[in-house]
């Protein structure tokens, strides 16, 4: 086989690693248009500070960061993968302190950094907070519209 073709799937697929990756984390920061709106070039600004270029090791072993395409949490942009587990909601701030703590041989705690729980709305879930909507007694309010199909017209008043 070529060594092209082996290429090409080894530099197409991020599962695939061409050098040794860091000991303490890979960094993988999402650069999709969700991510990028929200601020994903500020995080590759701190990884490429913190870290050195990207897709190489970093001189203490320690680290290798790349940009990589959409992770599927774009509700929670910006957003890393680091190692096995997705750091939500991240700000340039927040992912300099991750590679700080893991530089100190701590494990920052996955998940979104603004509290976020799954994937609801910043501030909490804000639909169906009205029991009416889900649980039938709203339809039994509900008359029909004057002219939908099926609708009784309103009797004419005698003149």
């Amino acid at each position: 086989m070529p060594v092209i073709r082996v290429y090409e799937v080894a530099t197409f697929y991020t599962m695939f690693q061409l050098e040794p990756v860091g000991k303490a984390a890979l960094i993988q920061v999402c650069g999709t248009t969700p991510c990028q709106l929200r601020g994903a070039e500020g995080l590759m600004a701190v990884c490429k500070e913190k870290i050195g270029p990207k897709d190489h090791l970093s001189a203490d072993g320690l680290f290798t960061w790349q940009e990589v395409e959409c992770l599927g949490a774009c509700c929670n942009a910006p957003m890393a993968q680091i190692n096995d587990y997705y750091y939500e909601d991240l700000t340039p701030e927040t992912l300099g302190q991750i590679i700080d703590d893991f530089r100190a041989g701590k494990k920052p705690e996955p998940g979104s950094y603004i509290g976020r729980k799954g994937s609801e709305p910043e501030g909490g879930p804000d639909t169906l907070q009205d029991p009416s909507l889900f649980d039938g007694s709203r339809a039994k309010k509900i008359k029909a519209l004057p002219n939908a199909p099926n609708s009784k017209k309103p009797e004419k008043e005698p003149a």
